[in-house]
C-alpha cells in the first residue's frame, strides 16, 4: 500500500510539472521550432555526452585510487554510462548502487567503501556546479536577490565540505559506538542494541574509508578537473542541441541550466525527472528572454537523446552481462553487513 500510495505521490508531482511546463504554450510555434531543428547535431551531442560521462570515469578513479589501483578506463568508461543511465530509469540512485556493487566485484573490495567513494563525487559535483552558477550570476546576470542566495548557499557547501573534512579526519566512530554500547548494559534488549550499533559502526567505517581521497591533495586536484570536465561537456550538451534550433544564445546560457537541472532533480518525480526537468530548463531560458516554446523543445530534445543513448547502452551492458537488479540490491545488502 505504501509503495502504492508513492508512485500516485510521484505521478502527482510529475503531473503538476508538466502542467506549469506546457501551460500558455504556443502549439504553432512549438511545432514550428522542432521543424527547425538540424538532426546533423544529433551526432555530435552523442559524442559529447560520452565524453562528458569519460570524465565522471576518470573522476571515479582517482576517488578509488587506492580500493582499486588497477581500476582502467576501460572498464570504468562502460560502468559509469550504464550507471547514469540506471539513474536516469530507476528510482533510489540505482546507477549509484550499481557502480559500488560491480566495481567492487571486478576489484574484489568492499562496495560499501566504493559506495562512499560515489557519493564523495556527489560532493564535489555540488561544487563544480555551484562554482558554474556562481559565475553565471557574478559575470552575467548579477541578479541582486540572487547574488544573496548564491552567497548563502556558498555557506552552506563551505560547512558541509568542512563537516566532511572533520568526520573522516578526527570522528572516531568506534570510541562513540563503544560508549553507546557500554551505558545500554542496563537497558532492556540489550543484545539487540549491540547488534544495531556493531552493524552501524561497519557500515559507517567501511563508507567513510571511500573518503580516503581527502588523504591526498594530488589526487583531490585530478578529481576537481575530472568534475569540471564533466559539467563543462554538460553546458556543451544544451549548447549543441540550442545550436541545432539555429539559435545562438551566449554560452552562460548553459551555466544556468545545468544549475537549475541539477536542482530539478532532487525533487522527487517519475522516472527520467520528467516535468521538473522542463520548467527547470524554461526557467533558464526565461532569464535570457527567450520564449517558451524553444526552452520546452531543446529541453524534450535533450532529454530524449540522452535517455535513449543512456538506455541503449545501459540494456546493451545488462544482457552482455546477466545482470538482475534484485540480486545487485541483494548482494550489496550482503556486503555491508561483512566486517570490512
Amino acid at each position: 500500500m505504501k509503495k502504492f500510495l508513492k508512485k500516485i505521490i510521484l505521478l502527482i508531482v510529475t503531473f503538476i510539472f508538466l502542467y506549469i511546463a506546457f501551460n500558455n504554450i504556443n502549439l504553432n510555434e512549438f511545432i514550428s521550432v522542432f521543424k527547425k531543428f538540424d538532426y546533423r547535431y544529433l551526432f555530435i551531442l552523442v559524442i559529447s555526452i560520452t565524453i562528458s560521462l569519460s570524465f565522471r570515469a576518470v573522476c571515479f578513479k582517482q576517488l578509488i585510487y587506492k580500493s582499486a589501483p588497477d581500476a582502467k578506463l576501460s572498464y570504468l568508461i562502460p560502468i559509469c554510462l550504464t550507471g547514469a543511465g540506471l539513474n536516469i530509469l530507476l528510482p533510489a540512485r540505482a546507477g549509484d548502487i550499481f557502480r559500488a556493487y560491480f566495481t567492487g566485484e571486478k576489484y574484489n573490495c568492499s562496495r560499501m567503501k566504493i559506495f562512499g567513494s560515489v557519493m564523495l563525487e556527489r560532493l564535489f559535483d555540488v561544487m563544480i556546479i555551484f562554482l558554474l552558477l556562481s559565475t553565471g550570476i557574478f559575470f552575467y546576470n548579477k541578479n541582486p536577490l540572487a547574488v544573496k542566495l548564491c552567497t548563502f548557499a556558498g555557506i552552506l557547501i563551505l560547512i558541509g565540505i568542512t563537516a566532511v573534512f572533520i568526520t573522516y579526519k578526527y570522528l572516531n566512530i568506534d570510541t562513540i559506538c563503544e560508549k553507546i554500547i557500554q551505558k545500554s548494559e542496563k537497558l532492556p534488549f540489550h543484545n539487540l542494541i549491540v547488534d544495531a550499533v556493531t552493524f552501524f559502526n561497519k557500515t559507517c567505517r567501511s563508507f567513510f574509508n571511500g573518503f580516503e581521497v581527502i588523504d591526498s591533495p594530488k589526487k583531490i586536484f585530478y578529481t576537481i578537473m575530472a568534475s569540471s570536465g564533466i559539467w563543462i561537456f554538460d553546458c556543451l550538451n544544451y549548447y549543441i542541441v540550442i545550436r541545432g534550433f539555429g539559435y545562438d544564445f551566449h554560452w552562460s546560457i548553459t551555466l544556468f541550466i545545468i544549475a537549475f537541472v541539477a536542482l530539478a532533480c532532487m525533487i522527487p518525480s517519475a522516472s527520467i525527472f520528467i516535468g521538473p526537468y522542463q520548467v527547470a530548463v524554461i526557467a533558464a531560458f526565461a532569464m535570457y528572454g527567450a520564449s517558451k516554446e524553444l526552452a520546452l523543445a531543446v529541453s524534450i530534445s535533450e532529454q530524449t537523446v540522452v535517455t535513449l543513448y543512456l538506455t541503449i547502452v545501459t540494456v546493451l551492458f545488462i544482457l552482455k552481462n546477466n545482470i538482475s537488479y534484485k540480486a545487485l540490491k541483494e548482494n550489496l545488502k550482503e556486503d555491508i553487513s561483512k566486517k570490512c
